[in-house]
């Protein structure tokens, strides 16, 4: 019941290939193959989950672990208003599929050579990621294309970080290089806050892990943060200060402190306190309220929106259960890496809603991130690479 399950060559190389071309069909905007992408690489996540099943069973521990996230989404499924909801019916098929994978994954012992192989993902996305940016500029949204470009750039660095023995600088400045240039082509501050607060946990990781409370505490910092930026920074505009500081901020980074989306998360949390426990079901969109077309671009307010306070709650569970989850191997290198991505991915969703539904490819990217950190975490890295 506690064998660990080894993905074989063969295995390996098809689920390689899946999720490459699902990267290229989203990353390139084609339609029939995102479709077909994704379910051939939900047929596989199926495959895969009942062949663990099978071996493992369910554990107490995987129980305890994935309950918030599961929580979250029967919420959505009881949040539907009706059996014929298409919106809430594919959310919640998105919630399930992502909910396989990470379970999936960490379940899986993944080996040096796998995650060298999955770095692939990245070189062969890269050059797609210059085109778009540089030579057909009008193709995809230029906000997504940077966000790629960040999150892919996690699984050359796993591997260079993570198993290198002599840390090899000169190709990881070589990413960096080459995805610095794309997101800072895209000028999108999301990203660049994200990369922040990634940067910043990777390098305080020895620190924040001194001792479980302060390991706590600095994710409830990051949540803290979370809460004034959605909640208070909207506001800013109401204080003295506002007119002085708006005007700094255009000398110095030529972009005011505000961008106007602030002002519909303000209207969209007014209606939050309207029904604040369950909100106004699963499929409820901004739209709904607003003259707007888009998202919240808050993943927090869209789940208030659609779940209420109870869907924000058990979010923000699944998501620390994660965190701590990586406590126990928090010496390994790849452990560090994965969980300063996941504070990444938990600062971008402040700007986004692709966490849980809006871009499949974008979610699936993320979800695969913090698939791998549960499986660094929970299967101890016996192979004697560096920590």
């Amino acid at each position: 019941m506690n064998k660990i399950l080894k993905l074989d060559l063969f295995g390996t190389v098809i689920f390689i290939l899946i999720l490459i071309s699902n990267m290229i069909s989203r990353i390139a905007d084609i339609p029939f193959l995102r479709v077909v992408t994704k379910y051939t690489l939900v047929i596989f996540l199926v495959w895969l989950f009942i062949s663990i099943l099978i071996r493992k069973g369910i554990t107490k521990k995987g129980i305890r672990l994935f309950l918030p996230l599961i929580l979250f989404n029967a919420v959505y499924i009881i949040n539907m208003e009706t059996l014929n909801d298409t919106e809430a019916f594919f959310i919640v098929l998105n919630h399930l599929i992502f909910f396989i994978l990470i379970y999936s994954l960490k379940n899986i012992e993944w080996s040096k050579h796998q995650i060298k192989y999955l770095s692939v993902l990245y070189f062969v996305s890269i050059p797609i990621l210059f085109i778009l940016s540089f030579v057909v500029t009008d193709v995809v949204n230029r906000n997504t294309i940077g966000s790629y470009a960040f999150f892919l750039t996690y699984f050359p660095l796993l591997y260079m970080i993570g198993y290198s023995k002599n840390l090899k600088r000169l190709s990881i400045l070589l990413i960096f290089i080459l995805s610095g240039i794309v997101i800072l082509s895209v000028d999108s501050r999301s990203i660049l806050m994200s990369i922040l607060f990634v940067f910043l946990t990777y390098f305080i990781w020895r620190i924040i892990t001194k001792s479980k409370l302060l390991f706590n505490l600095y994710f409830l910092l990051v949540a803290a943060f979370g809460y004034w930026f959605t909640f208070v920074y909207p506001t800013i505009y109401t204080w003295n200060s506002y007119y002085k500081l708006n005007e700094l901020s255009l000398r110095f980074v030529d972009k005011p402190l505000l961008t106007g989306r602030e002002r519909i998360w303000e209207r969209l949390i007014g209606y939050i306190e309207q029904k604040p426990l369950l909100g106004y079901g699963s499929s409820t969109l901004p739209s709904d309220f607003t003259t707007t077309t888009l998202s919240a671009h808050n993943t927090y307010i869209q789940i208030g929106l659609q779940t209420g306070i109870i869907g924000i709650i058990l979010l923000a569970l699944a998501l620390f259960t994660f965190w701590k989850s990586s406590w126990e191997n928090r010496y390994d290198k790849k452990v560090a890496l994965s969980a300063s991505f996941l504070i990444g991915i938990i600062i971008y969703q402040l700007f986004e809603v692709n966490l849980t539904q809006s871009n499949f490819g974008l979610g699936l990217v993320q979800w695969l991130l913090i698939g791998f950190l549960l499986s660094f975490a929970y299967n101890k890295d016996k192979s004697g690479t560096p920590k």
